[in-house]
């Protein structure tokens, strides 16, 4: 089901998730691995960039587990300052 929201023009808006699915190969995530290689390098470059931010060496833990079928799951922390919780 499309969340098309008319926009000016012939241009519409779509839900985040409907972009995504649309457009996964153009993004780096039509396959398992690539898909595994991007969300590992979006994870890392924003913790590096958090701890960049805030002037704190950063210390970086990616972990990668392989689950059912072809899903994994992917944890990543790091010691950057967070997202603060009125963001949330």
């Amino acid at each position: 089901m499309s969340e098309e929201k008319p926009l000016a023009g012939k241009q519409k808006q779509i839900a985040i998730s409907e972009f995504f699915e649309k457009n996964k190969h153009f993004l780096g995530f039509d396959s398992l691995q690539r898909s595994i290689i991007t969300a590992v390098k979006e994870a890392v470059d924003n913790s590096l960039d958090a701890c960049e931010e805030e002037r704190i060496l950063p210390d970086i833990r990616v972990e990668i587990n392989r689950l059912e079928g072809d899903r994994i799951e992917l944890i990543s922390q790091d010691n950057g300052p967070g997202i603060p919780r009125g963001a949330i």
